[in-house]
């Protein structure tokens, strides 16, 4: 038991991949994580398209990235010996994990108070769209609603000149929140493990855009509705802006001592001239004369090529990055050295990369030894085999299609 969530089993009754990515997290360090499929199809993130190349012809990389190293179980559930079969599996768990609405969750009788009734020391944790208490917690949510357009950032980040709202990138509210769940999961086993109780643990995708957008949102309180969709004067912040290249890369600067910052920047690129300029010689001055210093400074930054300007900035010890495309990210020397892309291998044997999470443990953030993500009900019969059913019995639950 040397992984941090080693001896731990999580039970698993969740599709898509909010809170499916939170038992990769716990997964790829040791957990036992079950994933409870129905018994027509699985999980319908397997099937999925939506046509944006995630299936390849190897792999559907994102039912991989967000289901590695889980068993899978096929279980009909509206049966009451299916029920019992899960009951069972319960029975030996530490974590009930679903993102089932609470109505599904009632009509199954998979409730907190069914559960923890069955199995005292069940962590039961669940996540929805826009949380377990109000009028609306039955409602359907996804990371594009219920984070992005509910949760304010299509709002915030809609630059003045578009007319229309910033579209979300795929599962990126997904997987923020998968992280909110993962803390509460251990967060729980750490309150168990002190007292002996079994908390319930509510994460939504709304409360999670929330405090992502903490900052914004308290803020809020001191501006109107349009003053803060566009608050703060990019003009006005000379320091802190993004200057184009004359190859089209962008350097993003981000000095929030700008006194400390200023001379360095004016003679690595040259420009010492501005720094006797009287407009530019107070940070104030700077604010307030922002959109001649940036006009200036782009002209010189935007003059060169970034290979030109890239020995020059790498010695600067200075809070300043190139906007890197998502290939440069997979590239990244500093994503290599860290362990941030693994390699798995699939069923078909192709190796591809697959993301670790964001929280390394004694240096390592992927999984010790990674496992492709199952196959729907690959495991369902030594589930069912360690949970005490005959072998007899769990040729029954196949034949009528119980399990599968």
């Amino acid at each position: 038991m040397t992984e941090v969530f080693s001896g731990i089993r999580i039970i698993e009754l969740a599709q898509y991949v909010f809170v499916p990515a939170a038992g990769a997290l716990l997964a790829d360090h040791g957990a036992e994580v079950i994933h409870v499929e129905t018994v027509d199809g699985g999980d319908p993130y397997r099937t999925l398209k939506i046509g944006d190349g995630r299936e390849t012809g190897s792999a559907n990389l994102s039912l991989e990235q967000n289901n590695r190293g889980k068993k899978s179980i096929a279980i009909d559930l509206k049966t009451e010996s299916g029920r019992e079969a899960l009951l069972r599996l319960i029975d030996t768990a530490d974590v009930f994990l679903t993102s089932l609405r609470p109505k599904a969750i009632k009509s199954l009788r998979l409730t907190p108070e069914d559960l923890q009734a069955r199995n005292p020391k069940l962590i039961y944790v669940r996540g929805n769209g826009v949380g377990f208490k109000g009028n609306e917690i039955d409602k359907a949510g996804y990371d594009s609603t219920a984070f992005w357009a509910r949760g304010g950032f299509a709002h915030v980040l809609r630059p003045r000149e578009m007319s229309e709202p910033v579209k979300p990138r795929p599962a990126l509210g997904d997987h923020v929140s998968a992280i909110s769940v993962a803390y509460g999961i251990a967060g729980a086993l750490f309150k168990r493990a002190m007292t002996g109780e079994a908390a319930v643990v509510d994460v939504s995708l709304l409360s999670t855009a929330v405090w992502s957008l903490s900052a914004d949102v308290v803020v809020s309180q001191t501006r109107t509705p349009e003053q803060h969709a566009h608050v703060g004067d990019p003009m006005r912040a000379p320091l802190r802006y993004t200057y184009r290249t004359a190859d089209g890369r962008f350097v993003q600067l981000m000095f929030l001592d700008p006194d400390r910052y200023w001379p360095a920047l004016c003679n690595n690129i040259d420009r010492s001239d501005l720094l006797q300029d009287a407009r530019f010689i107070s940070n104030a001055g700077r604010a307030d004369h922002g959109a001649a210093l940036i006009a200036e400074i782009q002209a010189t930054i935007g003059s060169r090529n970034w290979e030109d300007w890239k020995p020059i900035f790498d010695v600067w010890d200075a809070p300043w990055e190139l906007v890197r495309t998502i290939h440069d990210v997979t590239t990244d020397p500093q994503v290599e050295a860290n362990g941030l892309l693994f390699p798995i291998a699939v069923r078909d044997g192709t190796s591809v990369k697959l993301a670790a999470g964001p929280v390394g443990f004694d240096g390592r953030y992927a999984p010790k030894e990674p496992v492709r993500a199952p196959l729907l009900g690959e495991h369902t019969e030594e589930l069912l085999a360690g949970a005490g059913y005959s072998r007899e019995a769990i040729a029954e639950l196949l034949q009528n299609s119980v399990v599968g």
